[in-house]
């Protein structure tokens, strides 16, 4: 985490931010960075383990855990009778204009960094007979910013303090089921129950007048989708799959503050408003396709869809400005697998690498990111060990924002 130096600007326009929060803050086209944007980007789908990030994020024809429930339920049916799995991850990720940071009164020289670290899936599966079931818990998107502060002290004096707070996340409660059909294709579909909050807090205080200013808007999301897909083995070499994500609305239960309080003139007035808005999001589908060149050596690419011009956010009563376009991520990665013999026990160490093309939808800036990621297992008997690691660069906003991510991931498979 990295230190900036926040620069001061003039009182009226912070009294413009602070009496007239919702006229200025919506109207404001921040694109990467709207408040409900997902941290590093807005392109989510299910949880990327360790597997799949070593493999540039391809997920729709690799089944190694249980973790597929949340994207291709179909590859569950692929998995081992029992298998449990966990998953930690460590995002990293720069942002430069976000809420009120570099688009008012805070600005920097350069780009602010946030790092989250979370367990962020944990789940299980059981084949009954011709179906697989599964169950699991996960976090989707975290909406955590920079906490920014700034003060205006001169000769040491501080006489006026801006602060600013975000915080808040998205989770999952999945079940899926899958079952093998005729041949080598097999189906699945997941249920789907998201929850989760977001919270924003700003505050002004102006110490020789004792005047403080707080603006506190809390959101409480719920939603309900679902996502399945299909996975055939069209030959002995060659899986093809196809996924979706049903577009479907995240409700929200919001609540404003606005408080204003002069201690000299010993006046206390709140304000305060509630609404039950809505985040509607898009359909997301794709295609995926894997090759075994041999039994140690694959390689697999997905193609994903999002369609984010239908994306919309009603707000306290107002359609807040979202000009998104349709875009299609690409991700592609090879794995190569060796064995060794340990304490007399064969175990198999898979080496993997990858690329990620993830365009963002905003059509102001044209943003993209391009990922590089590696990573490694050691599956020993009914133990299997994953890490990952990606890193990323933006180009487009002319920021130079940079991502990177790190996951850990354990499944134990009977």
């Amino acid at each position: 985490m990295r230190k900036h130096r926040f620069w001061f600007s003039p009182l009226i326009l912070l009294w413009f931010f602070a009496l007239f929060p919702k006229v200025s803050w919506s109207q404001m086209i921040l694109g990467q960075y709207e408040d409900e944007a997902p941290l590093r980007t807005w392109n989510t789908l299910g949880i990327t383990t360790a597997r799949s990030l070593g493999m540039g994020e391809t997920q729709f024809t690799l089944g190694s855990d249980c973790a597929v429930s949340l994207t291709n339920p179909a590859l569950l049916s692929r998995i081992p009778k029992i298998t449990f799995t966990v998953n930690s991850s460590f995002n990293i990720a720069q942002l430069y204009r976000y809420s009120i940071v570099n688009t008012g009164p805070l600005y920097t020289r350069e780009n602010l960094s946030l790092g989250l670290y979370a367990f962020d899936f944990a789940g299980a599966s059981i084949r009954l007979k011709n179906w697989t079931l599964a169950l699991s818990i996960g976090l989707l998107e975290s909406y955590d910013r920079p906490r920014a502060q700034e003060e205006y002290d001169p000769g040491g004096i501080v006489l006026y303090r801006l602060r600013f707070d975000q915080e808040g996340n998205l989770k999952n409660i999945n079940f899926s089921i899958a079952r093998k059909l005729f041949g080598d294709v097999s189906v699945g579909i997941g249920l789907n129950y998201a929850y989760g909050h977001l919270e924003k807090d700003f505050s002004e205080h102006w110490t020789t007048s004792a005047i403080i200013i707080t603006d506190n808007k809390s959101h409480k999301f719920k939603g309900f989708y679902i996502n399945g897909g299909f996975v055939w083995e069209l030959a002995d070499k060659i899986d093809v799959a196809a996924v979706f994500r049903t577009p479907f609305v995240k409700k929200s239960d919001s609540k404003s503050i606005l408080r204003y309080v002069s201690q000299l003139g010993d006046t206390d007035i709140i304000t305060e408003a509630s609404s039950r808005d809505e985040y509607k999001q898009p359909l997301v589908a794709g295609v995926g396709v894997s090759y075994k060149f041999s039994p140690k050596f694959r390689a697999a690419s997905d193609f994903t869809f999002y369609n984010w011009s239908k994306y919309r956010v009603d707000y306290f009563d107002e359609q807040l400005e979202r000009d998104l376009k349709d875009i299609i991520k690409v991700g592609a990665g090879i794995e190569h697998s060796s064995s060794r013999r340990i304490f007399g026990q064969e175990v198999n160490i898979p080496l993997r690498a990858g690329l990620i093309y993830d365009p963002q939808p905003m059509k102001e800036p044209d943003s993209s990111y391009f990922y590089f990621s590696l990573g490694a297992g050691i599956h020993w008997g009914k133990f299997l060990f994953d890490g990952a690691v990606m890193l990323g660069r933006e180009s487009g906003s002319r920021n130079s924002l940079s991502a990177s991510k790190v996951a850990l991931s354990f499944s134990y498979r009977l």
